[in-house]
């Protein structure tokens, strides 16, 4: 039962919205639902609730389950929660429930949710969710683990729950990297005091069918087919984002992760005069020769960004299936 106890707070900085007052949702053993955060958890006695600029005391026996808030969809910072299993399975994602004293309902990336029963978990870690960020710039709070002996201050970064030949413990690491492994039964009080090094990043969402060019949402261009399988664009009727250009500035272009857009093709075009008209051309031959290479990453929400070291010019983002043609000057 103890260890239980240690493994819900141990999972309470997990799963939350970084702007939220909501953090934390008890569920009475009477059904009544109370949304606010825990505060302070004493191991297998009761957890302190923070709700309406109040706190309030709950025993552990009148708690039935604890759920917690879901990272938004542009969230593109967090710490996720592995747990292992004693058949060897591995699940990653965000904790969102827990029934206490019986299981732990775990939200992987993708969407499916895994049920785990307690007595089937041997340990839990967590891992930042961005990789360019320190694990304390994602935690919005901080965990304080109190014993008789020592109070360590950080992030539990993993709960061993132990065996019938080695007692259960936390590691808590602090702002400087070091660990500290503090065991299970020694623990008399865990405190979640708020992260001043918290430095959440949202994500840019790009929606369906959107392209944008350095941020600035760009609108396909109409255009001609003109001799030896080329492509003319009239000036004109152009509306083109206007790049600023530096010297090791890439231009990026953002779209979603999908097959189309995966296939984007970008080229420089030409200025060309037609009689008193001027239009920007390029060709397929262009497109299969000399197209400009991209440094192509995904974000965790799935949005494919390309970025490109270009000159100043004309350029042409080129989508192969539905022929649509997306185009900016760069500066």
């Amino acid at each position: 039962m103890r260890k239980c106890m240690i493994f819900l707070l141990w999972l309470m900085a997990s799963s939350l919205m970084a702007q939220s007052k909501v953090y934390d949702k008890l569920i009475l053993m009477d059904g009544t639902m109370l949304e606010g955060r825990i505060m302070v958890q004493h191991p297998g006695k009761d957890l302190v609730f923070f709700q309406e600029e109040k706190q309030t005391v709950y025993p552990m026996e009148d708690i039935l389950a604890i759920e917690h808030v879901q990272r938004a969809v542009d969230d593109h910072s967090g710490i996720d929660d592995v747990i292992e299993t004693r058949g060897g399975k591995v699940y990653k994602g965000q904790i969102i429930k827990q029934l206490l004293g019986k299981s732990v309902y775990l939200k992987e990336d993708h969407g499916v949710v895994q049920i785990v029963k307690n007595e089937e978990i041997t340990c839990q870690k967590k891992e930042k969710l961005n990789q360019e960020q320190s694990l304390f710039e994602q935690a919005p709070f901080l965990d304080v683990v109190i014993t008789p002996e020592k109070r360590c201050q950080g992030i539990i970064v993993l709960q061993d729950y132990g065996s019938e030949e080695q007692a259960g413990f936390l590691c808590v690491e602090d702002s400087c990297g070091q660990q500290q492994k503090v065991e299970v039964a020694a623990i008399t009080e865990i405190q979640r005091i708020p992260n001043a090094n918290y430095a959440p990043v949202i994500a840019f969402v790009v929606g369906d069918d959107e392209v944008f060019f350095n941020r600035n949402l760009v609108r396909t261009s109409k255009y001609t087919n003109g001799k030896n399988a080329s492509f003319k664009i009239r000036c004109e009727t152009l509306q083109a984002p206007v790049v600023s250009f530096s010297l090791g500035t890439p231009l990026v272009i953002e779209v979603q992760d999908v097959p189309d857009y995966q296939q984007g093709v970008l080229v420089r075009a030409t200025l060309q005069d037609f009689g008193k008209k001027e239009a920007l051309v390029f060709s397929y031959q262009d497109l299969l020769i000399s197209p400009v290479k991209p440094v192509v990453t995904t974000t965790v929400r799935q949005t494919l960004r390309r970025e490109y070291l270009v000159t100043p010019g004309y350029y042409v983002f080129f989508i192969p299936r539905g022929k649509k043609v997306y185009v900016c000057e760069v500066k």
